[in-house]
C-alpha cells in the first residue's frame, strides 16, 4: 500500500514540484494551501506531514501530534534545531528537492 504524504508549502510551485516528484516515487499526496485548508483535509491515514516554516507551525504540529502523524519541516533560516525537538512528533527536516536522489532517500527515512 503506497504512503501518504501531506504537503504544505506557501508556494504553489513548490508544492506542485513535490507532489510530482512524490508521485512519481509511489506516494499519495495531499496538497494543502492553509491551515483551514489543513484542518479540513487532516486525517489519520497520513504517514508524514512536511510543513513550511512559514505556516502557523505550532498549531499544524499539535493537531497532527493529536492525531498521530509524523511531521517534518521543510528547512530555512527560519526553522531552529531546537524548534525541531519542541514536540514528539517532529521527525526532522527535509531541503527543498534540489537533488532528486537525496530528497526521495530522506523521504524514506522520515516515513518509516
Amino acid at each position: 500500500m503506497a504512503k501518504t504524504i501531506m504537503i504544505m508549502h506557501k508556494d504553489p510551485d513548490t508544492r506542485m514540484s513535490v507532489r510530482t516528484l512524490l508521485e512519481a516515487n509511489g506516494y499519495n499526496v495531499i496538497e494543502v494551501v492553509s491551515f483551514k485548508d489543513f484542518l479540513a483535509k487532516v486525517n489519520k491515514n497520513i504517514d508524514l506531514v512536511i510543513i513550511n516554516g512559514l505556516m502557523p507551525r505550532d498549531k499544524i504540529v499539535e493537531v497532527s501530534q493529536k492525531n498521530g502523524l509524523r511531521v517534518a519541516y521543510f528547512l530555512s533560516a527560519e526553522i531552529s534545531e531546537e524548534e525541531l525537538s519542541l514536540y514528539k512528533n517532529v521527525v526532522g527536516g527535509i531541503d527543498e528537492p534540489h537533488d532528486i536522489k537525496e530528497f526521495l532517500r530522506k523521504i524514506k527515512v522520515l516515513i518509516r
